[in-house]
């Protein structure tokens, strides 16, 4: 039985998440460079994964699954968590801009690799994710990490089952993702203008 992602609870932590959280507190290098082994690879292909992130599991079929060995392999590859929001969020803190002088990369090289990943199907995303997540380790931009395993698993919705529905998941986050990321630009020309940007 194929699963059906939910939106998480803002407020809810994901055990997997945690668990990964302290593998980092506590520096267990060994458990993280297994999780590392996942990068490149379909997500649930690298053994080495398998003792951390299967006892978290609930079956092994399905976008949460997908999305378990997806976050844990990237988390391993930069664990600066944060709650901040979702990713478009963490992407737009990757940015120089003025208002952001602690940004890295150029506005226009992280826009195009944006919109790639928000154009994706799910197949690629993992692909695009793992990019957009190095961006971000790149210019030490922190990523909400439990926001990003319960978006990630909307995102690999299953194409075969309730395709409509799926789709209409998927927008709903990247479209998340993209107004987090932009609205940031539009906070940084209020700002530079004088005016007060009074959106929440």
């Amino acid at each position: 039985m194929t699963e059906t992602p939910t939106q998480p609870d803002k407020k809810h932590e994901v055990p997997l998440v945690k668990m990964l959280l302290a593998l980092n507190e506590r520096q267990d290098r060994g458990a993280l460079a297994a999780l590392r082994t996942g990068l490149g690879k379909p997500p649930g292909t690298a053994a080495r994964m398998f003792p951390i992130v299967a006892p978290f599991l609930h079956s092994n079929d399905g976008p949460s699954t997908q999305a378990a060995f997806l976050t844990a392999a990237l988390f391993a590859s930069h664990p600066e968590h944060a709650e901040i929001g979702n990713l478009g969020a963490s992407l737009w803190r990757a940015t120089k801009r003025e208002a952001n002088p602690n940004g890295k990369h150029g506005e226009a090289g992280v826009e195009a690799r944006f919109a790639a990943a928000l154009d994706a199907d799910p197949e690629d995303l993992p692909r695009h994710l793992a990019g957009l997540v190095s961006l971000c380790k790149s210019a030490s931009a922190p990523i909400d990490w439990h926001q990003f395993h319960g978006d990630v698993a909307r995102l690999l919705s299953d194409w075969t089952r309730n395709k409509d529905a799926n789709k209409l998941v998927r927008d709903e986050v990247k479209r998340d993702w993209a107004i987090a990321y932009w609205r940031g630009f539009k906070r940084d020309n209020t700002s530079h203008n004088g005016e007060e940007d009074t959106q929440p």
